[in-house]
C-alpha cells in the first residue's frame, strides 16, 4: 500500500504542476500589474493548484529518500532538510498570488505597486519565507533524484531525466504554451519510472545511519514545535488579536508569524516519526497531520501581505482587500479550512492512536487535548501560554516514552575457506 502510494505521488505531484502550469494567466508578454485582474478563476486555480503540486512534490522526495541507510546518507540529510522546511516554505508563497489578486481587485495599481514594494521590503518576508524557501525548492528538486541516483535507489538514466524536467521548468515555467509545458511533461515520465524503480529497490545490509538521524530530528521536533509556538504567541503584538496593535509594532508582528509558521513545520518530523512507530491508525493519522500541517504553516504568509496592506494604504481600502481575499472560496475550501482542521484535530488523534498502541499512557492525549482545546478558547492573550505548556508536556513525554530505533541485523560476510 506504501508503495502504490509512492508511486501515485510521484506521477501526481508533477502532473498538477503541469496543469498549474497550463493555467497560469501570466505568460509570456502577460506580465505586470493588471494580469491577475483580468484573469481571477484562472489566477485562484493556478496559485492553489502550484501550490498542491509543490506540497505533493514534499512526501514524494522524502518516498524517494525512505530507503537510504548508510549510502548517501550524508546528501539524504541535507536534502530531507530542503524538502521538509525549504520546499514546504516554498509551497506557502503562493498565497501571495491571490493576496495580489485581491489587491488588484480592489485597489489602484499605483497601490498595488506600493503595497507590494512594502511587502518585499519586510526583512522577516525576505529571510524568513523568500530565501529559505526557494533555496530548499531549488536544493529539493536538483538534489533528491542526484541522491536516490546515488544511493541506488532510483537509475542515474532516470535522475538525469527528472534533473532535464527541473531544468526545463526553471528555464521555461512563463513561457507561452506549450513551450512551458516541457519541464512537467518531462518530469510526469521521469518521477513515474522512478515509482516502479524504487519498487525494484533491495534494502542494503548496513547501519541505518539516515534512519537514525530522522529519529532524532522528529524527537526534537516534537519538544521544540510546542516551544516555540509559545513563542509566535507571546510575540503576537500587546498580547491581543487587534490588527491597529500589529500595524503600530510592524517588526513584532512579523517575527510573530514567522514564529507560528517554524512551529507548525517542527511538528512535521515528528509526525513522521510516529508514523513510524505506530499501528495502522496511528501511521495514518500522523501522515494526514504531517501534510496538513505543511498546508496549515503556509497560511501565515497571509498575516505579512495582510500587514503590509494595512501599512500602505487607508484602513477602509485594507477592509476591503481582507474581505475580498477572505471571499475566494477555492481559496478557503482548498487551502484554510481544512489545513486547519486537520492540523488541529490530528494533534489530538496522533496521541490517542500513540496510547491505544501502548506507546504512552492515556493522560498523555488528554494533555494534547486539552492544549489544543486551550489553543481555540484562549487564542491570543495573556493566558495564551497555557496551550503550548500543555502541548510541551503531553507531546514531551511521547518522544521520551517512544522506544529506540530497532535496528535490522546486519549481514556479515561469508566465511572464506583456506
Amino acid at each position: 500500500m506504501r508503495l502504490f502510494l509512492l508511486r501515485f505521488l510521484l506521477f501526481l505531484a508533477p502532473a498538477v504542476l503541469a496543469v498549474a502550469t497550463a493555467v497560469d494567466p501570466a505568460l509570456g508578454d502577460a506580465q505586470g500589474t493588471g494580469v491577475y485582474r483580468a484573469h481571477p478563476d484562472a489566477t485562484q486555480w493556478h496559485s492553489l493548484l502550484l501550490h498542491w503540486s509543490w506540497l505533493l512534490f514534499a512526501p514524494a522526495f522524502l518516498g524517494l529518500l525512505a530507503p537510504i541507510r548508510r549510502r548517501g546518507a550524508v546528501l539524504a540529510r541535507i536534502t530531507w532538510c530542503a524538502v521538509v522546511f525549504g520546499l514546504v516554505t516554498f509551497a506557502a508563497l503562493m498565497a501571495y498570488d491571490l493576496a495580489l489578486l485581491a489587491m488588484e481587485q480592489t485597489l489602484p495599481d499605483g497601490d498595488v505597486a506600493r503595497v507590494d514594494a512594502t511587502f518585499q521590503g519586510m526583512g522577516w518576508a525576505v529571510w524568513g519565507w523568500q530565501v529559505p524557501g526557494l533555496a530548499g525548492w531549488a536544493v529539493a528538486l536538483l538534489l533528491t533524484p542526484v541522491t536516490a541516483a546515488y544511493a541506488k535507489v532510483i537509475s542515474w538514466w532516470t535522475a538525469g531525466a527528472a534533473l532535464l524536467g527541473s531544468v526545463l521548468y526553471l528555464q521555461f515555467a512563463i513561457s507561452p504554451l506549450p513551450v512551458n509545458l516541457a519541464g512537467p511533461v518531462v518530469m510526469v515520465v521521469a518521477y513515474t519510472i522512478a515509482g516502479w524503480e524504487v519498487g525494484r529497490f533491495r534494502t542494503p545490509a548496513e547501519p541505518a545511519t539516515f534512519g537514525v538521524f530522522q529519529d532524532r530530528v522528529g524527537r526534537f521536533g516534537l519538544v521544540a514545535a510546542p516551544v516555540v509556538f509559545g513563542a509566535g504567541l507571546l510575540t503576537v503584538p500587546g498580547l491581543t488579536p487587534d490588527v491597529a496593535a500589529a500595524v503600530r509594532q510592524p517588526g513584532l508582528a512579523q517575527a510573530s508569524a514567522w514564529l507560528l509558521h517554524v512551529a507548525w513545520l517542527l511538528f512535521v518530523p515528528g509526525m513522521l516519526l510516529l508514523m513510524r512507530r505506530g499501528r495502522r491508525f496511528t501511521t495514518v493519522a500522523a501522515a494526514v497531520t504531517a501534510f496538513a500541517l505543511m498546508h496549515f504553516s503556509g497560511l501565515m504568509v497571509g498575516d505579512y501581505s495582510d500587514l503590509a496592506v494595512r501599512l500602505t494604504v487607508p484602513e477602509d481600502a485594507a477592509v476591503k482587500v481582507g474581505d475580498t481575499f477572505g471571499g475566494y472560496a477555492l481559496f478557503t475550501v482548498g487551502w484554510a479550512v481544512p489545513a486547519m482542521l486537520l492540523s488541529l484535530l490530528g494533534l489530538i488523534a496522533v496521541p490517542i492512536g500513540a496510547a491505544a498502541d501502548g506507546l504512552v499512557r492515556w493522560w498523555v492525549p488528554v494533555l494534547t487535548g486539552l492544549g489544543v482545546v486551550a489553543f481555540l478558547a484562549v487564542g491570543v492573550g495573556p493566558l495564551s501560554v497555557l496551550s503550548p505548556l500543555l502541548l510541551l508536556a503531553g507531546y514531551g513525554l511521547l518522544a521520551r516514552a517512544l522506544p529506540p530505533r530497532r535496528e535490522a541485523p546486519v549481514a556479515e560476510p561469508a566465511p572464506v575457506a583456506a
